[in-house]
């Protein structure tokens, strides 16, 4: 895949996601409406996470081991070869997840104790009861990974990168037109989403000449090998969702509504990181796959470095935007039904110590998916560790003195270490990584992002403005328009290429 077909896969699924994102904004300003921040959404919140938090780590280990084997099979011996082995691991992961749902159902007042350790035995009894619906999550999360993975493998990005539409369409169906709205309908239309996104994938699969097969060969080699990869990848790959859950764990402790605005804010924070990291990986990390596998290192190194810097010319003015705009964008986005003034506050609170991590979060992703296709594994799964210790030492000890803002805080610095971690790793494994050329590119960018906040304090100094809609939208106008300038000034490559490439559409598209 050239350069601009790069550029423009990654602006094609950015938008689609940025729609599927939206959309779940909608349902997010719906639930925030009917519950604010009260208990019986923390409950959910918990039940959600629970198997969520949990199994996605197992979905994310399944496609990140599975899109190199995917790419190994079907570069070697076809397509045909490749449905066949993919047929196989969706076989096995199905019986493998209906016994971990059996045993969820049996155990779920011992999971949910270790979860949520600090509700009350009311709220225990109706997370118990939410849970066991939510399991089935874990059978959709694991069909929804492999789906996705054949896909992208087969270049097709845009379908997975509306999958969120799907999801969300039964949750909004059901704040919008039901009455008497309740956790238990909010959870029963969770566990229906999951089973849309995964059925609205199988039009494309065919299309792309995949057929259900229920033939199971334990003895197949690749899969002998993808299970050696999968339990270190889940560790390293993991570590995000893991620092989730164990986010959630130790705001049941704290006052009543920290669970619901940890949540609330790490929708925003999602869908920032979806719509600009999740894209870019969901793009390059296929094709980097797909260059180890010819031999093309140099192309490898390409994407990787590229990958980087534009993720990072994105998400160092946005975390600093975030930062400085964070009450508004709560406000406006939440403040309405029983989201009051202290939701406010305890949730603008969390984002503002969420949106730190933003940059080294997509610096992870990239680093983590490049180990991965050189099959890096023990690297990742030692770094991963690293930041879950990390996260769990600094969640409970800043939880004490700063609440939810303490718990966020530490998921940032847990973020920042693993991508330092990381780094470092990679340096060392690939040798003739430029890295000094990268940071070059890096201080450019943060540099044009702090001139850019500067702007931002001025403009506020000389216009004071009480609307949040009013003064988001003219500090974003006005931030974005300062950033463009500095990157223009300081010639950074990767911006003047995206610039290029949308002058030349435009302009194709004017004559």
């Amino acid at each position: 895949m050239s350069k601009n077909k790069v550029f423009k896969a990654t602006f094609i699924v950015m938008v689609m996601t940025i729609l599927s994102r939206a959309i779940g904004f909608g349902r997010d300003i719906l639930a925030a409406f009917h519950f604010g921040v009260e208990s019986s959404y923390d409950i959910y919140v918990a039940s959600v996470a629970i198997p969520e938090s949990v199994f996605m780590i197992v979905g994310l280990a399944i496609s990140t081991t599975f899109i190199p084997m995917l790419s190994e099979v079907k570069h070697n011996k076809g397509k045909e070869e490749m449905f066949k082995f993919s047929s196989n691991v969706i076989n096995i992961l199905s019986v493998i997840s209906i016994v971990i749902i059996i045993l969820g159902l049996i155990f779920t007042k011992e999971i949910v104790n270790i979860f949520v350790p600090n509700f009350s035995s009311d709220e225990i009894e109706l997370t118990i009861f939410l849970t066991r619906i939510t399991l089935f999550n874990v059978f959709l999360l694991c069909i929804n990974a492999c789906f996705i993975s054949i896909l992208q493998v087969c270049e097709d990005f845009i379908v997975p990168a509306l999958l969120g539409i799907f999801f969300n369409l039964p949750i909004i169906i059901y704040l919008l037109f039901f009455n008497n709205v309740n956790v238990v309908g909010l959870t029963v239309a969770n566990v229906l989403g999951n089973l849309i996104r995964v059925l609205v994938q199988l039009p494309s699969l065919y299309k792309q000449g995949y057929k259900i097969d229920l033939h199971v060969n334990l003895r197949d080699e690749k899969l002998k090998a993808m299970l050696i990869l999968i339990i270190p990848v889940i560790i390293g790959a993991g570590a995000n969702s893991i620092n989730m859950l164990v986010d959630k764990s130790v705001a049941s402790g704290l006052i009543t509504g920290s669970m619901a605005a940890l949540e609330y804010s790490q929708r925003l924070i999602q869908f920032v990181s979806t719509a600009i990291t999740t894209s870019l990986v969901s793009v390059v990390y296929p094709i980097m796959a797909n260059r180890l596998n010819e031999g093309d290192k140099e192309g490898f190194l390409k994407y990787l470095s590229k990958s980087i810097v534009i993720i990072c010319l994105f998400l160092i003015p946005i975390t600093l935007g975030i930062m400085f705009l964070s009450n508004d964008i709560i406000k406006l986005i939440y403040e309405r039904g029983r989201f009051n003034s202290n939701a406010v506050a305890l949730t603008s609170m969390a984002l503002l110590g969420y949106s730190i991590q933003l940059p080294f979060a997509g610096i992870r992703d990239i680093l983590n998916s490049s180990l991965f296709s050189m099959k890096k594994t023990k690297v990742t799964t030692l770094n991963g560790i690293v930041g879950v210790v990390v996260n769990i030492i600094l969640s409970i000890t800043l939880s004490k003195y700063f609440g939810v803002l303490g718990i966020a805080i530490a998921t940032s610095i847990s973020a920042l270490v693993i991508a330092i971690l990381l780094l470092k790793s990679t340096w060392k494994i690939v040798g003739d990584f430029n890295i000094k050329a990268l940071i070059y590119k890096l201080t450019k960018i943060l540099i044009s992002s702090c001139i850019m906040i500067v702007a931002l304090f001025a403009l506020n100094k000389l216009i004071e403005l009480n609307n949040s809609f009013v003064k988001i939208i003219l500090c974003g106008t006005v931030g974005a328009v300062v950033f463009f300038i500095m990157c223009m000034v300081f010639k950074i490559e990767e911006f003047n290429e995206g610039l290029e490439i949308i002058l030349n559409k435009f302009y194709r598209g004017s004559r």
